[in-house]
């Protein structure tokens, strides 16, 4: 009977992501009353989010945070895999420590069905970081004077002879030039054993080990006289000293060398040192290790030492003293006598001060150190003259 078949359906198609239609077919011959039937066809909706991947976790080290960061990925059930970047997302924060730099990324995607998907991923930018900053000074034992009483300023001039070849501590913080109050941040080595020339390096502590430092600024002033000057007055202001680096990138040693240089010379050794709180970079840094030449020419004969010790001379008794020490001196000019004892550390231990001394007569200080915990200890007089260090020896057990 030629039956025929025919449906409705037509281009219809249910939507992939969730839809049904219903499709009618009909028979028909030449024999019978046409057949119809239908049927529903039904998709479920795809509700499902992508999955995100972040790229692989990434740690800089003081550059700049990537304006997109490429690398992560999406998966969908629907739409497969693909490659995906993320852009910033909100303002860079600091980790609990404070040694790093956290800066979000958002990564996006939408699948064909609509259904969205992001997640943050983060870039951690570790840095070099420095805080607590002190001025610091070289200190020598044998021949240094504090600026104090002179100036309100702490800090030491130190003394030289031609030959002469000395590593000086390096202090910071030693307020009242006591060392005791002040963290001990490296060494200044005085290096004035070839002829014409003096070289002074510094080297900060900077190996691992307990604190570490590094150094902003570095002064350095080489004279004749014990103080520079600034319009004929002495000052101690860095910024008058011989040599100025005022800024250094967080340094861990230069070297200066002052030529055409004669006889014996005053050294004032200054910096700013800071704390090494948390360091990524891998040293040296830019200013580590440079060296630096200033033609100094300066002439400061051979009798200016022996001129000063005249001046300043004093005598201590008895050698070695058991308890007590004695102070005798004798000058010819009226000044106030400032008379400081300092242990091997370079602790101020005890002091003494005369501002009634008449030129000409002969006077003495009595110092206890009896309970004291050294054997040797360094004795200062400073008179308005000039000062003189000698060593002194104790003769009981301590």
């Amino acid at each position: 009977c030629d039956p025929q078949l025919s449906n409705d359906a037509g281009e219809q198609m249910p939507d992939a992501c969730g839809d049904s239609i219903t499709v009618t077919w009909t028979i028909t011959d030449t024999c019978i009353e046409p057949i119809t039937a239908s049927a529903t066809f039904t998709i479920v909706p795809d509700l499902e989010k992508p999955v995100i991947t972040c790229p692989e976790p990434m740690t800089i080290c003081m550059e700049e945070f990537p304006t997109e960061w490429a690398g992560g990925s999406w998966s969908d059930n629907c739409d497969g895999t693909g490659p995906l970047s993320g852009v910033k997302d909100g303002e860079m924060r600091y980790s609990e420590d404070g040694c790093a730099q956290l800066q979000d990324y958002k990564f996006m995607y939408t699948d064909s069905c609509g259904n969205s998907a992001m997640k943050i991923c983060t870039i951690t930018r570790e840095i070099d970081k420095y805080d607590n900053c002190e001025t610091a000074f070289a200190m020598d034992m044998e021949t240094a004077s504090c600026f104090i009483p002179s100036f309100k300023r702490w800090g030491w001039t130190n003394h030289y002879d031609e030959g002469d070849i000395s590593e000086l501590p390096l202090y910071a913080g030693a307020a009242q030039c006591d060392v005791s109050k002040g963290a001990l941040v490296g060494s200044v080595t005085v290096d004035y054993s070839q002829e014409g020339e003096i070289t002074v390096t510094y080297a900060i502590d900077n190996d691992g080990i307990g604190m570490d430092y590094a150094m902003s600024e570095a002064h350095v002033y080489v004279g004749c006289d014990m103080y520079p000057e600034k319009n004929g007055t002495p000052t101690v202001a860095p910024g008058q000293y011989t040599f100025n680096a005022g800024s250094l990138d967080h340094s861990t040693g230069i070297s200066v060398t002052f030529t055409n240089v004669s006889g014996p010379v005053y050294v004032i050794a200054h910096a700013v040192t800071c704390e090494e709180l948390c360091r990524c970079s891998d040293r040296p840094g830019v200013d580590d290790g440079n060296t630096y030449t200033v033609d100094l020419g300066i002439d400061c004969g051979e009798g200016a030492k022996e001129a000063i010790t005249k001046a300043v001379d004093f005598l201590a008794y008895p050698v070695p003293f058991d308890q007590e020490v004695n102070i005798k001196y004798s000058f010819d000019y009226d000044t106030d006598v400032n008379i400081e004892v300092f242990d091997i550390k370079g602790a101020l231990i005890r002091s003494s001060e005369n501002t009634q001394y008449i030129k000409g007569t002969v006077d003495s200080s009595k110092i206890d150190l009896s309970g004291t915990d050294n054997q040797m200890f360094f004795v200062r007089l400073t008179t308005k003259e000039g000062t003189m260090i000698k060593k002194i020896v104790s003769s009981s057990p301590q």
